[in-house]
């Protein structure tokens, strides 16, 4: 299993280096903390906060991490983060949830859910959008929710927002409207023309 000194010694670096650049990287000049960074990657060392799990490299740890984007914010967002959590207890899963302000996530952010070990990870976003996934996710268990990514060999589970749609003016037009006024999302949004399919589709 890679370590701490193995990191250090593929840097050149000191411990207390490797230490800063993954605890207080601002306190690193910007060409040693990305040596530092380059050779976690290489190794794809991941940090550990418990001797338990360092042990036990292969331990399942029955937790399911999640990063979520913008999702503790609506109530639509905060009902999405909650059936994961149930879900997961009624299962016997622990959720790890880490918020994320801004997409992609950064080094800090991936190094902080890796250390918990989660034998599985759920990537979500309010509003569907495409997202960035750090190369480093690519290769674990992941999934997305809400939003798609900029590869398409990522498994996302958004809304289906046509059928929704299509649904919404059917039910209108069979309580006898004929002229239903339809506000849609900006343009810029991935759900506008996925609705906008929905509508033309029901009349």
């Amino acid at each position: 299993m890679t370590s701490v000194k193995d990191v250090a010694r593929l840097a050149g670096v000191s411990l207390m280096t490797v230490s800063r650049a993954l605890n207080n990287p601002e306190k690193l000049s910007p060409e040693t903390y990305q040596r530092v960074r380059s050779a976690i990657d290489e190794l794809q060392f991941v940090p550990s906060l418990s001797a338990r799990r360092i042990r036990g490299d292969n331990l399942q740890t029955r937790t399911i991490g999640v990063f979520a984007l913008d999702t503790a914010t609506t109530p639509f967002a905060v009902e999405l983060l909650l059936s994961i959590e149930q879900t997961a207890q009624q299962a016997g899963w622990n959720v790890f949830i880490l918020n994320l302000l801004s997409n992609p996530p950064t080094d800090q952010n991936v190094d902080l859910m890796l250390s918990h070990r989660p034998d599985g990870l759920i990537f979500s976003a309010m509003g569907l959008r495409e997202v960035t996934i750090p190369q480093r996710l690519k290769s674990k268990p992941l999934v997305l929710a809400n939003c798609v990514a900029d590869d398409s060999s990522l498994v996302s589970y958004v809304p289906d927002d046509e059928t929704g749609q299509y649904r919404a003016l059917h039910h209108a037009f069979s309580q006898g409207y004929r002229r239903p006024l339809f506000i849609n999302l900006p343009k810029k949004s991935l759900a506008w023309k996925i609705r906008q399919a929905g509508m033309q589709r029901a009349c």
